[in-house]
């Protein structure tokens, strides 16, 4: 049996409790027992469909699946189906989704049908286990105190590229400047900076993922305070990190922004797209 899908990182923000539900620090959901009912998420019918409250939980609900001796679950949603009634649901109806479910020893795929609108605290399917607190890998997080700094020039007044959602989160609201940082060589020269840079880390080579860097160029042109500003848990954070690491240790070529003719203190942002632990997919504003 060959995978089923390329493992997909998004990093996004997990929800940490709903209807009382508890979620792991790598964004899986909390579990508790097994279903004994052999219909429970086997079936395409409301009634027996895994119920997890939201579409955002689907991905943690499949994360926290385990085989029946622990084995690694690997899931791709494959249609939607089965319209239902739902208060939750838009114009009082939704659709169940259908998942493939597969593990090592699985001959084929299991065909589980998950609830993304009506809570009912959800249970393993019959078959499958759970993962527990003592299986959790913790995220590794690139030291603070390594992290390039830079002292603000103008300490009242910093302004930020754009209208970076995420930076705004981080960092409050902030004037545009005229001018933007650039990278002084230009950005396929950054681009051949990180090619040359991939994340050596086995469990990248079948992940894909999107992780957007801020910092700051000063006045001087001088980048620092980097700090990642998409969201991820487990896996998906310890990667991100390591793109942090690379960020950090970027050639110093950048040229400061600029307001009415004068260099200032600008935020800019690096967004990756990261496909098998390549950081070839660079843009910034």
């Amino acid at each position: 049996m060959t995978r089923l899908t390329s493992i997909l990182f998004v990093l996004t923000l997990w929800t940490t409790t709903v209807n009382g539900q508890d979620f792991f620090e790598d964004g899986s959901m909390k579990l508790t027992e097994v279903s004994t009912d052999k219909k429970y998420g086997y079936e395409p019918n409301h009634k027996t469909s895994i119920k997890v409250g939201k579409i955002e939980n689907e991905q943690a609900y499949l994360k926290a699946l385990r085989g029946p001796n622990g084995e690694a679950v690997q899931f791709r949603r494959v249609s939607s189906c089965c319209e239902f009634k739902s208060k939750s649901a838009a114009f009082g109806k939704g659709l169940l989704d259908k998942y493939e479910v597969y593990y090592q020893g699985l001959k084929e795929p299991s065909i589980l049908y998950v609830n993304g609108y009506d809570y009912e605290s959800p249970k393993a399917p019959f078959g499958f286990t759970f993962v527990t607190a003592d299986k959790i890998e913790k995220p590794t997080i690139f030291p603070a105190d390594s992290i390039l700094k830079v002292s603000f020039c103008n300490a009242q007044t910093q302004y930020a590229v754009g209208k970076e959602f995420l930076l705004k989160e981080k960092i409050g609201e902030k004037p545009e400047p005229d001018t933007n940082p650039i990278f002084e060589g230009g950005l396929e020269e950054l681009k051949k900076y990180f090619a040359d840079k991939p994340l050596p880390d086995e469990r990248v080579k079948d992940a894909v993922f999107r992780v957007a860097i801020a910092f700051v160029v000063d006045c001087n042109g001088k980048a620092g305070n980097f700090m990642i500003i998409t969201k991820g848990k487990g896996l998906a954070e310890t990667f991100a990190n390591q793109v942090l690491e690379r960020v950090n240790s970027m050639p110093q070529n950048w040229k400061s922004a600029t307001k009415n003719g004068e260099n200032v203190d600008c935020y800019q942002v690096l967004s990756f797209t990261v496909t098998g632990g390549q950081l070839d997919k660079v843009s910034y504003r």
